[in-house]
């Protein structure tokens, strides 16, 4: 668990560098989409500032993993930073980048949003849906705590996951202990395990190689748990 002083200074390099990014234009600022690592194995995935553009982090965020990857990975730090500036100044040309890299992935055609960061408003929520609908031979999915805004997309686009929600797109509510969650649509939900108690559904392997390929956990819909890290 990190300190509030830790927490602080981290935001702190986090606005700084993005700051500086943001001073530039759009065209010049480098974009980062990540082919993989060893979490989430072969997956392309986009990510964003932790803590900054999640709005509903007061719990989670003393146990954020990306706290401490921008704090001791100067890379990390960077890269973060980029595509959150680029991401402020300009929506279209972000993800205009990121169907561009899609396109050219001939196979492994799987993409995580936000392995750090989250959905900052409806209109970004909007996005990640027209792009999954943009590429129906790819499994899309994200984790959320913003429940709200994706509540509110089902509500006004026909009241169920089903007519709202790509069928290759699979949001999953991520449940904290402490933070209320909201759930009247059935969302799957993946939660991180402090007890015994929390451990219901899909144990998550801790590589999305091995779900993506038994088609379980996440990218089926399934309620999901992982060991808290």
């Amino acid at each position: 668990m990190y300190s509030k002083e830790t927490i602080t200074k981290a935001v702190e390099k986090l606005q700084e560098k993005i700051a500086f990014y943001e001073s530039m234009r759009a065209e010049e600022i480098k974009m980062c989409i990540s082919d993989g690592n060893k979490k989430i194995g072969k997956t392309l995935n986009v990510s964003l500032a932790p803590i900054i553009t999640c709005h509903n982090c007061r719990e989670c965020m003393r146990y954020c993993y990306d706290v401490k990857a921008v704090m001791a990975y100067p890379s990390c730090l960077d890269a973060r930073a980029r595509n959150t500036a680029l991401f402020m100044k300009d929506r279209g040309d972000f993800f205009g980048r990121l169907h561009k890299r899609m396109r050219g992935r001939k196979a492994r055609k799987a993409l995580r949003f936000h392995v750090s960061g989250e959905i900052v408003d409806n209109d970004h929520l909007v996005r990640i849906i027209e792009t999954a609908k943009m590429f129906p031979d790819w499994t899309i999915w994200t984790y959320t705590k913003v429940y709200w805004i994706v509540n509110e997309y089902v509500r006004t686009h026909g009241g169920s996951i089903a007519a709202a929600i790509p069928s290759n797109l699979h949001i999953m509510f991520s449940e904290w202990k402490g933070l209320p969650m909201d759930n009247p649509h059935g969302f799957p939900v993946f939660r991180c395990a402090f007890e015994e108690s929390d451990k219901v559904g899909h144990h998550c392997p801790g590589n999305c190689d091995i779900c993506l390929k038994c088609k379980r956990g996440c990218v089926v819909g399934e309620s999901s748990w992982v060991d808290n890290h």
